[in-house]
């Protein structure tokens, strides 16, 4: 019998790599702490960190170039991010000011927020006009990863004994635009997540950053 081997699709690679990678993050869980350093868990969350807003940049740069209008900012006022609400320092005196555990906190909650609209976006391509096949596999990419970088998130935070309570995330009230019929509705409404997607993935990257450097360096990272 001749065996044939097929190649998974986006969807399935994106679930082996989280798969994989929450093994790591399991695994750094199940060890003595002195067996996985604290700087290893660092440069892993910076690295998945790092990627995600790179990633969630690309997907920006994708619709901004294919489905952006200008009379948006004419007819619609642009949504704020439902993130807003969950609080973080604004300049650099601020993050230094701001302890390692609260910031952690903050970018617990952060990442916590996107897991559900992350999924209706990853949802919504297909409906797109002439979506692209990298658009849904990079979407795809940044759902996983988030997971990845939450798991991540919140073995250092465990290291820190701070006693962590998830409280509710804060609401995304864009799924019914997201899903609306009316083409300039829907795109808005997929424009205005790919935007915030961009801003919080790129805000927790330079916090994570700003963190290694403190913990691990014991210094002040300029950002």
């Amino acid at each position: 019998m001749q065996l044939t081997m097929t190649l998974p699709s986006s969807t399935g690679m994106c679930v082996l790599l989280l798969v994989s990678s929450l093994l790591l993050w399991e695994h750094a869980v199940s060890k003595p702490t002195g067996i996985v350093s604290t700087k290893d868990l660092y440069d892993r969350v910076v690295e998945q960190s790092h990627t995600t807003y790179v990633l969630a940049a690309d997907i920006y740069h994708e619709f901004d170039v294919n489905f952006f209008k200008r009379s948006w900012f004419t007819d619609r006022m642009p949504r704020i991010c439902h993130t807003a609400s969950i609080h973080t320092p604004e300049s650099r005196q601020e993050v230094n000011e701001t302890k390692t555990e609260d910031l952690l906190k903050a970018i617990v909650n952060i990442t916590n927020a996107w897991e559900e609209p992350l999924k209706h976006l990853v949802s919504a391509i297909p409906s797109l006009s002439k979506p692209s096949d990298d658009m849904l596999k990079t979407t795809n990419a940044v759902k996983a990863k988030n997971l990845v970088l939450l798991e991540g998130l919140k073995t250092i935070l465990n290291r820190t004994q701070t006693v962590y309570e998830e409280t509710d995330s804060p609401v995304w009230s864009g799924l019914s635009d997201l899903k609306s019929a009316d083409e300039d509705t829907q795109f808005f409404a997929f424009y205005s997540l790919a935007r915030c997607l961009k801003r919080d993935t790129h805000k927790i990257d330079t916090f994570l950053k700003v963190l290694r450097c403190r913990v691990v360096f014991n210094s002040e990272c300029l950002f």
